[in-house]
């Protein structure tokens, strides 16, 4: 199934370049890096620096999976 969906989301130009995690070379210490990047930045040029974090990890498990299949099966 995730192989279905990583390829309807590219095929269909859905993600965009900073979601790291999942996609073949953007690993989640690729968004690290960035973040520290962005952060440092921000400090060297004297900014205030805040974030807020959620985890959504869990997010599909509420997601009736056959679901989600039927809808995969009709975008093909």
């Amino acid at each position: 199934m995730q192989s279905r969906l990583l390829k309807h989301l590219h095929n269909n130009n859905i993600l965009c370049s900073e979601q790291y995690g999942f996609q073949m070379k953007l690993a989640t210490e690729n968004a690290t890096q960035k973040l520290m990047n962005e952060i440092l930045n921000a400090l060297n040029n004297k900014l205030i620096v805040g974030g807020i974090f959620c985890d959504l990890e869990r997010a599909l498990i509420c997601e009736n999976h056959n679901r989600l299949i039927s809808k995969l099966e009709t975008w093909e």
